[in-house]
């Protein structure tokens, strides 16, 4: 499923290239229509800039190794608890992106964030709690509550992961010059690369069960899938669905703003949720897929409630974090109007905002700005209940005035 996921991911990148592409088409007809073609022809595709990207994308190793630790903890965590447990529990990566930006980046929290991580915490026990008490884990084979409780320790632990590469990118890759889209796509390529080169062979070797574990039969898998097309068509939905998903959260994130893609996100774990009871009481799943509804999916319920305020809740922080920058100063007078308030999406995926950058970008037809990890990020398909939304907001805040993010790093 990481393997999966990867792949996913990287058909970003040649839906990059190819709206790149039509977006230089049509710079160049406007250029050639308005007599200025001939002094922004040389620069739209120089020799520099080609390797300049290159060596960025080649940056995004770090980042990817850190996504698919996490990644390959959260699925393993995942064979021990039931899907709707799995999603909510992944809410703790707010917990630790906060406490990582207050001890690496020197940032404040205010009343607003630390109201947050609390319902964070509480939804998240409640969560765990539900699901100690019902003992439904897996669907696919019964578990203990002592593989239920490594299991969820597992998908916590992939969020602290996860909020470390967060912390990573935000300090040492703040100045990234490449559109989102190619940014998901070149980390897919990475990621893809990775596991097939190595991660599974090297787990094709460990001792263990085939699917219990780390160890993975990747030789019975490719089997399973080239003689089945059920199982072919499921992966082949799964891969088109992270390539729209991406897509698509780019788009809500440039046109709404990260707290509405954050506080949207927490509607994916209600459908997780919903089709798992679908399929336990309907004739698809027949009581073998899927969880049934007990006394104890209330207090699971109470949990996810809690840990949705939560997210709201961490996101009138930022809005009041911000609120503070503008009025100490930092507000760029040049950013006026609609694109104060809201970036617009260029063709190619990247956000257009009123900077050097983005000039410098428009001149070579598409628009790249410099963008941490947080923009990138927000489109990766590991992202749910209350991930990141303060990183990413004040990035886009930051983004929209001109000014840089706080870099202070402590060891």
């Amino acid at each position: 499923m990481t393997t999966v996921m990867f792949c996913g991911m990287s058909f970003c990148l040649p839906l990059a290239f190819m709206l790149e592409r039509k977006q230089r088409r049509a710079a160049k007809a406007a250029a050639a229509a308005s007599d200025a073609a001939e002094p922004l022809l040389p620069a739209a595709e120089p020799a520099g800039p080609r390797h300049g990207e290159l060596a960025q994308a080649l940056m995004l190793f770090i980042p990817t190794a850190f996504d698919l630790v996490a990644t390959v903890l959260m699925n393993v965590g995942l064979l021990s608890v039931t899907a709707s447990v799995y999603q909510m529990m992944r809410g703790a990566e707010m917990l630790f992106a906060a406490l990582f930006a207050v001890l690496f980046l020197r940032r404040t929290l205010n009343r607003y964030h630390y109201g947050g991580i609390g319902c964070c915490v509480v939804g998240i026990a409640l969560v765990g709690v539900s699901s100690m008490l019902s003992g439904e884990g897996s669907a696919s084979h019964p578990v203990s509550q002592r593989s239920m409780l490594i299991g969820m320790g597992l998908i916590i632990l992939s969020q602290c992961v996860q909020a470390a590469q967060i912390t990573f990118e935000d300090f040492f890759m703040a100045d990234l010059a490449i559109p989102p889209l190619k940014i998901v796509g070149y980390e897919g390529v990475l990621g893809a690369a990775t596991m097939l080169l190595l991660v599974l062979p090297v787990v094709q070797r460990l001792p263990g069960v085939d699917g219990k574990g780390l160890h993975e039969d990747s030789v019975d898998t490719w089997h399973m899938i080239t003689h089945s097309s059920v199982i072919a068509g499921v992966l082949a939905v799964q891969m088109s669905a992270l390539l729209l998903y991406n897509v698509a959260g780019m788009c809500v994130t440039g046109h709404l703003g990260a707290v509405f893609r954050t506080v949207l996100e927490t509607t994916r774990t209600l459908f997780v949720w919903l089709v798992d009871l679908v399929l336990f009481y309907t004739p698809l799943g027949m009581g073998k897929l899927g969880e049934s509804w007990s006394v104890y999916s209330w207090i699971q319920a109470a949990g996810f409630v809690v840990l949705v305020a939560g997210t709201v809740i961490y996101g009138k922080g930022d809005e009041a974090e911000v609120a503070e920058e503008i009025a100490a100063g930092m507000y760029d007078g040049d950013v006026e109007g609609e694109a104060s308030h809201v970036p617009t999406v260029a063709s190619s995926g990247a956000m257009a905002v009123p900077s050097t950058a983005a000039a410098a970008g428009a001149a070579a037809g598409s628009q790249p700005i410099a963008m941490g990890s947080s923009m990138a990020g927000s489109m990766k398909s590991t992202m749910n209940i209350g991930a990141f939304s303060g990183s990413l907001s004040r990035s886009l805040v930051r983004q929209r005035m001109g000014t840089p993010p706080p870099r202070v790093f402590v060891p």
